[in-house]
């Protein structure tokens, strides 16, 4: 790539994505210009709620983040002290609404506004330009069985068109919803829908639900229902699901309990231990049957607090692998059946929807050749990128933001385009970390491992040995404490080193979720003090005794102990 600092970049989606780019691409001097399909920022958080179609899949009221405020927000824009630690759907719609204010970002927005087709330009092999053809969000309709959109020549007739050196597309991977394959669920008379369109549990008061799934989504909507309907939601979970606590034993967040020398300095066996025992120390999954036959690090789980009560109260009863329906009735592997349903929800994962994009990116069999997850192999220019396309076991944000950074420098002539040789060395890793944890091309990825990654060529990992050099502590903190965002702005280009310090050692002392505005006040437990010092007592006097007997036993007579008394 030729470095291009007047090029015209199109961002494609203003979600989480997109604004990291925006603000990346305006950072190193560039123009963006970006289309938002809906009327606001924030993509899966937006408050843009009124629509009646649903452009893309939004966070329901109830919802709360599985990650803390220092691990998931970016590495420059940091939340306040007294921010809860963790954030809400409007609390997260909110700060991304701030960070596009304080980097001025909506002047570049364009909203209400579809990408039709981005495809190469004529002289593409020369050049490496794009067309792009945007029209009115409300000449094409969503819908929550979406599977992308049909466009002729005529359509894009009637569509407007640009032409950019640049594109970045932003639009995410939560786009078309996955039902699976249920005999008679097309004879079912309740409500059939996906997670993509749920919005809150009050449409289901006073029914009967079954929620279909065994990953995050799936528990957390089991959860919301139960609290507007009296009858009990089941929740089947296929092949088991491990349920991993938000907060841990002692008032600990859960991603705290991860760093770096978990990640790369301990075996997979240790490191699987780790991740059973914070499943198992809130909820024996094994006694109660939900598990799967493999640990959480090669299958499915999800995050919650509320879920182990929900299921002891009986208010979300866990039922096996859904085979079919008869009529209103679900019948599960097992023989298990229950009747009366009035509602299923399939919260079934998404498929990646990049049917606009007249680029081959994701093949028949699942592969996806994406160097970094970013860079199109086979494409002789570096004009193309896709940012955000993973997703994985810790926050999206701040890899995202890494990759932003790095497309934003790379656009500039900041960073040496990857030679063919790497990018494939590359994608065969993160095939293989595929692999490893959910199987064939699943591309559910370690997060802080990609993150790293991608850092090491941006130069703004958190070396501990360069770090060590100006300050020991944080550089043990680094590697032995949790992962926050703001470490990646300790060192390298745009660091902000005295900021990012700061933030790391105010992340580093917080324990628990936001202190009570009352303050700390001590347990006074007078009567507990004076029975440990009676027991003290006792023990040093009985022990007194003993060791008197004890040399008494043993001397010619009193008057050698007497002696020694003396």
């Amino acid at each position: 790539m030729v470095a291009m600092s007047s090029s015209r970049v199109c961002v494609v989606g203003a979600g989480m994505a997109g604004l990291a780019a925006i603000k990346e691409c305006k950072h190193v001097g560039l123009d963006p210009v970006c289309y938002e399909l809906n009327s606001d920022l924030g993509g899966v958080w937006t408050s843009d709620r009124d629509g009646k179609t649903s452009n893309c899949p939004m966070a329901w009221d109830n919802l709360i983040t599985n990650t803390t405020k220092y691990v998931m927000t970016f590495s420059d824009f940091h939340p306040v002290p007294d921010t809860p630690e963790y954030l809400t759907r409007s609390a997260l719609n909110e700060y991304y609404r701030s960070y596009a204010e304080h980097f001025r970002l909506t002047d570049h927005i364009r909203y209400n506004t579809r990408v039709i087709k981005v495809r190469k330009t004529a002289d593409h092999s020369l050049t490496g330009k794009w067309e792009v053809f945007t029209c009115p969000t409300s000449e094409f309709h969503g819908g929550d069985k979406r599977a992308g959109l049909a466009v002729s020549e005529e359509d894009l007739n009637r569509c407007r068109k640009e032409v950019f050196d640049v594109v970045l597309v932003c639009s995410g991977s939560y786009k078309i919803p996955i039902y699976p394959d249920i005999p008679g669920l097309d004879s079912f008379p309740g409500t059939v829908q996906h997670s993509f369109s749920y919005k809150s549990g009050v449409p289901f008061g006073g029914k009967k639900v079954l929620v279909v799934g065994n990953a995050f989504s799936a528990g957390d909507i089991a959860c919301d229902i139960s609290l507007y309907t009296e009858k009990p939601v089941d929740l089947s979970v296929g092949k088991g699901t491990w349920i991993v606590p938000r907060v841990r034993t002692g008032g600990w967040s859960t991603d705290r309990s991860f760093s770096r020398h978990m990640l790369y300095d301990m075996d997979e066996v240790s490191f699987t231990n780790e991740f059973l025992e914070f499943c198992q120390e809130r909820f024996d999954h094994i006694e109660a049957g939900i598990n799967p036959p493999h640990p959480p690090t090669k299958t499915a789980y999800m995050m919650g607090d509320d879920i182990y009560l929900k299921i002891l109260t009986d208010q979300v009863r866990v039922q096996d692998q859904l085979v079919r329906f008869n009529g209103s009735t679900a019948e599960f592997k097992g023989g298990d059946k229950i009747s009366d349903v009035d509602a299923v929800i399939f919260a079934t994962g998404f498929a990646i929807d990049t049917s606009f994009v007249d680029v081959d990116v994701v093949f028949d069999n699942g592969r996806m050749e994406l160097y970094n997850r970013m860079l199109p192999l086979r494409e002789k220019h570096h004009t193309l990128a896709f940012i955000g396309f993973f997703n994985g076991d810790s926050p999206i944000a701040p890899p995202t933001e890494m990759q932003a950074r790095y497309v934003a420098r790379l656009i500039t002539g900041k960073i040496k385009p990857p030679s063919r040789k790497t990018m494939e060395m590359n994608i065969k890793k993160l095939d293989e970390l595929s692999f490893k944890s959910r199987g064939k091309y699943s591309y559910f990825l370690p997060m802080f491992v990609i993150h790293d990654m991608i850092a090491q060529e941006v130069g703004a990992y958190p070396s501990f040995w360069r770090i060590f050099l100006r300050d020991p502590v944080l550089a043990f903190r680094v590697w032995y404490g949790p992962i926050f965002s703001a470490q990646y702005r300790l060192l390298g280009p745009d660091s902000e080193w005295d900021t990012a310090r700061a933030v790391c050692y105010r992340a580093h002392e917080v324990r628990t979720a936001n202190p009570c505005a009352r303050g700390k006040v001590e347990v006074r437990r007078d009567d507990v003090t004076s029975a440990r010092k009676k027991r003290l007592l006792l023990l040093v006097c009985g022990f007194s005794v003993l060791a008197a007997v004890g040399y008494v036993g043993r001397s010619r007579n009193w008057f050698d102990f007497i002696s020694v008394l003396r």
